[in-house]
């Protein structure tokens, strides 16, 4: 007869419990065994990285050629210092400033810095670029390597610079070497030598009417070196600044008024013009006006003006301010039938007249020729006047035309030749 309980076979059946990871990694043996794998593992890839990293004596010679180390044998064994504060390469890089601002306080032209020779070389495990340059030199070159060298002791850096030969130097950082250059030392700029004039040359002068409006160019005519005559029109915008410029510079100064053409009033001479019909007084207020206004001329010539100055009368009438003031009156001859020259001899006032117009066409050759053409008035007559105007081409053509003549042609102010009347 079987003893069964409803109890034991009511209950459903619960299998056997194992023990899990859970249990394993919570017993204190597996601790013990995790941390000792790991303490392993952080050993094993110190020293992998301490024994990677290094290299020999010999691998650091490899990398730098004898003649480039900088020491001699009884050193060769020793190692390079330890660059503590950065890698070498910023290092390099920080020296490559202090030799371009050396450079450049010497006045070498970043243009002619060249590039010979760039190979990459490895210090300690870092890489850095070992460079060799050449460049012109002017300056003595002792004097130079002293800038570069307090240059890059200004710079924080533990560098230093030996001669390997004439005109070649190698450049060391922290011992290590990272530049070689070469310095082509060449002949200081001669000053330039100053035109010789013949005294007895024939002389010419040179006018720039329409002045007033642009100060650079007006800037650009008085560093010419040649006495050319600023012709500034009264109303014009910087009259007062181009006139200070002619001042200092010594240039010749003279009134370009405006008078009618004969196109008015379709052809605008501009404001203050002198125009035919107008009283005597309005004509000499305008006159005194623009004397005013260009204090320090010498003269007047006029602008446009091919209708005004056929008119005797009103020419009259533009002598008597220009007596009273003691300036001449250039006659711009915009008209073969000009009346100037009677209206001057009649009211005894100093007269010039212009010979050839330069820059009708804009063109640096073409307004050259005309240059040589006034010259050879000159040569012919002996002396002549040539009016231009501000551009860019007029002022490059003076310049090389005056270098081309070379004194043979006396550049003046219009007041040193000699009066038509």
């Amino acid at each position: 007869m079987e003893n069964n309980t409803s109890d034991q076979n009511d209950k459903p059946e619960i299998p056997e419990e194992t023990p899990g990871a859970r249990a394993y990694l919570s017993s204190p043996l597996a601790v013990v065994v995790a941390t000792v794998i790991t303490a392993a593992f952080i050993c094993l890839v110190i020293a992998m990285l301490f024994y990677g990293g290094a290299e020999t004596v010999a691998d650091n010679q490899q990398a730098i050629p004898q003649d480039q180390q900088g020491f001699t044998s009884q050193n060769a064994t020793n190692n390079y210092e330890e660059i503590i504060e950065d890698d070498l390469e910023d290092l390099v890089k920080i020296a490559d400033l202090s030799l371009i601002n050396a450079l450049k306080d010497a006045h070498v032209s970043m243009s002619k810095l060249m590039i010979e020779d760039v190979t990459l070389k490895k210090h300690q495990g870092h890489s850095f670029h070992f460079q060799q340059l050449r460049f012109p030199l002017s300056a003595d070159s002792s004097v130079f390597i002293e800038s570069v060298k307090k240059k890059l002791n200004n710079a924080g850096l533990n560098a230093d610079i030996s001669k390997v030969s004439e005109g070649c130097w190698l450049l060391s950082i922290n011992e290590v070497p990272t530049h070689k250059f070469f310095i082509d030392q060449i002949d200081p700029p001669k000053e330039p030598v100053a035109i010789a004039i013949d005294p007895n040359a024939p002389k010419m002068a040179i006018v720039i009417d329409d002045m007033g409006e642009d100060i650079g160019l007006a800037q650009k005519l008085a560093d010419l070196d040649v006495p050319v005559t600023f012709s500034i029109w009264p109303n014009s915008s910087h009259a007062a600044k181009v006139a200070l410029i002619a001042k200092k510079s010594g240039n010749e100064i003279m009134i370009h008024l405006p008078m009618q053409p004969k196109g008015y009033p379709k052809v605008n001479p501009g404001a203050d013009s002198l125009l035919i019909g107008m009283t005597a007084k309005t004509i000499h207020d305008r006159i005194i006006s623009a004397i005013k206004k260009v204090p320090d001329a010498t003269g007047l010539n006029n602008h446009m003006g091919s209708r005004f100055t056929e008119n005797l009368a009103g020419m009259t009438e533009v002598m008597v301010p220009l007596r009273q003031s003691g300036l001449f009156f250039l006659d711009s001859r915009t008209t073969a039938k000009s009346a100037a020259g009677t209206a001057a001899k009649k009211g005894q006032v100093t007269l010039y007249e212009r010979n050839i117009f330069l820059d009708n066409v804009k063109d640096v050759a073409a307004i050259k020729f005309q240059l040589n053409k006034a010259a050879k008035i000159a040569r012919k007559k002996g002396q002549s006047i040539a009016i231009g105007h501000p551009n860019r081409e007029t002022v490059t053509a003076i310049k090389l035309w005056y270098k081309e003549i070379k004194g043979k042609i006396k550049v003046v102010p219009v007041e040193k030749l000699a009066p038509r009347s």
